[in-house]
C-alpha cells in the first residue's frame, strides 16, 4: 500500500512515471522541418537508477510505432548516451581529459561524414595511444 489510509501521506512514490503531449513553441527562426509551434511527446521516469527506465521508454516508443504500422524501414532510433560513449572511448584508450574534445568531433559525424571525422580525429592534438581511428 502506497498511501496511509489514516493520514493520506504517500509512503512510496518512486519510481514516478508520467507522460504528456504538450503544445510547445521554439524561440528561434523557423527552419525546414522545424516549425515554431509543435506538439511533443514527453515521457519521464524519475527515481530509477538502473537502465530499466531507458529500456521501458524505448519499449513504449517502439510499441507506439508498431501500433501505427511504422517499421524499422520507416524510422530509426538513435541512442545518445555520454556514459556509453565514454565507455567506448575508454576502451580505445581515450583518457577522460580528452573525452570532451573527442565528443565535439564525433558530434559532427552526421553533418560531415565518416572520412571527415576520421581526418579531424587524426589532425587533433589528442595524443591518444593505441589503435588508429579506423
Amino acid at each position: 500500500q502506497r498511501q496511509n489510509a489514516v493520514t493520506g501521506d504517500i509512503q512510496e512514490v518512486l519510481p514516478l512515471k508520467w507522460f504528456s503531449i504538450p503544445q510547445c513553441w521554439r524561440h528561434e527562426a523557423t527552419q525546414r522541418g522545424r516549425k515554431r509551434e509543435h506538439y511533443q511527446w514527453n515521457m519521464d521516469i524519475v527515481g530509477c537508477d538502473d537502465i530499466t527506465a531507458e529500456l521501458e521508454l524505448l519499449s513504449a516508443v517502439t510499441s507506439f510505432f508498431s501500433g501505427l504500422g511504422i517499421t524499422e524501414a520507416d524510422v530509426g532510433i538513435k541512442i545518445n548516451s555520454r556514459r556509453v560513449l565514454n565507455s567506448i572511448c575508454s576502451s580505445y584508450g581515450v583518457p577522460n581529459e580528452k573525452f570532451a574534445p573527442v565528443c565535439v568531433i564525433l558530434d559532427k559525424l552526421d553533418k560531415i561524414g565518416d572520412e571527415a571525422v576520421k581526418e579531424l580525429l587524426e589532425a587533433a592534438p589528442l595524443e591518444i595511444p593505441g589503435p588508429s581511428v579506423d
